[in-house]
């Protein structure tokens, strides 16, 4: 058994996950921490060593609104700012453990389409 202390907030039931978070066929688990303005909200992701079959808290940068997509073994990061105006979507691949951004997307809200569009991430 390992005790494993962590600061967060309890939710209930979506407090905490279990899944392959790191793509390796262990099956780790994730700890709901806080949420943040808007819909932006952290997880603590802890991953399983496959030999020795200890957790170890990852360092998954801090685990902000992550999905993670099995198939093609990528981490998409969403997260919005100015009441939702402003939208970043930050793509990762893993590598040793470590989440390595790919590829950083970022939308702005054009009112008079109603619709999002593709900026240049450098000037936000």
């Amino acid at each position: 058994i390992q005790d494993i202390p962590v600061k967060c907030q309890y939710i209930g039931y979506n407090n905490l996950s279990v899944g392959d978070f790191n793509f390796d066929g262990t099956l780790d688990f994730s700890v709901f921490k806080e949420s943040f303005a808007g819909s932006n909200t952290s997880t603590i992701y802890f991953i399983r060593d496959a030999n020795t079959t200890l957790y170890t808290e990852s360092e998954f940068i801090g685990g902000n609104n992550l999905d993670f997509d099995y198939e093609n073994k990528r981490i998409y990061e969403h997260t919005s700012c100015c009441a939702g105006n402003e939208r970043y979507i930050h793509t990762y691949k893993i590598e040793n453990y470590k989440m390595i951004l790919i590829k950083e997307t970022c939308l702005k809200f054009n009112r008079e389409k109603q619709d999002y569009d593709e900026v240049n991430c450098e000037k936000n």
